[in-house]
């Protein structure tokens, strides 16, 4: 992937793309992306009517996302944060996070362009946050939808996939596309509702 350096936002790509199908929603539902980059799929959502949510600690695609919506008149609120920390709960969650397995001693030197890349040195280093953080973000019957690749370690991503379950989360693979030299992926994570109980019992 290169990213041009002069731009210090992520522009959309494929992994965006394969992301964007999620960001259209029903009117009204509340809509958090984390990590929003050039914000494409927050503002999907938004125009579908979608009260949405988008984070980022790049204050460069913030205040780019905050006038676009701006000028369209969107229901769209930016904040600048870690993941989701300080928010509340959605009915859709989406993220693409960084997904390069990176060492520290190749980390780009752009700390923009490294924050949109970097995913630790097995590529999961962003998701494993997420899905750890995601119980205290879901609505009842929400659902995350999460970019993956397989440039990231394979036993790692199971080792994640496994503690979610493990946790009484769901996990289905909804498209895998194949690209040169990668295969890139969305996930659904969900938590079920507890069964009712009937009277009695």
């Amino acid at each position: 992937m290169d990213v041009a350096a002069s731009d210090p936002i992520y522009p959309p790509r494929e992994d965006s793309w394969l992301l964007l199908p999620y960001a259209r929603v029903s009117r009204g539902t509340s809509l958090l992306e984390i990590g929003t980059g050039s914000g494409v799929a927050a503002l999907t959502a938004a125009r579908c009517g979608a009260r949405v949510v988008a984070t980022d600690r790049n204050p460069h695609a913030l205040g780019r996302l905050r006038r676009s919506a701006k000028t369209e008149h969107l229901d769209l609120e930016t904040v600048r944060t870690d993941l989701a920390r300080g928010l509340g709960r959605f009915d859709r969650i989406l993220a693409n996070p960084p997904y390069l397995p990176t060492l520290p001693e190749d980390r780009d030197p752009d700390p923009w362009q490294n924050l949109a890349l970097d995913g630790g040195p097995d590529g999961t280093r962003t998701t494993e946050r997420i899905l750890a953080e995601l119980p205290e973000h879901l609505a009842p019957q929400g659902s995350a939808y999460l970019v993956g690749s397989s440039l990231q370690r394979p036993a790692s991503m199971r080792r994640l996939i496994d503690r979610w379950r493990a946790r009484g989360g769901c996990e289905e693979l909804l498209v895998s596309r194949s690209m040169e030299g990668e295969t890139l992926e969305v996930r659904r994570f969900s938590i079920p509702s507890e069964p009712r109980r009937e009277p009695g019992r």
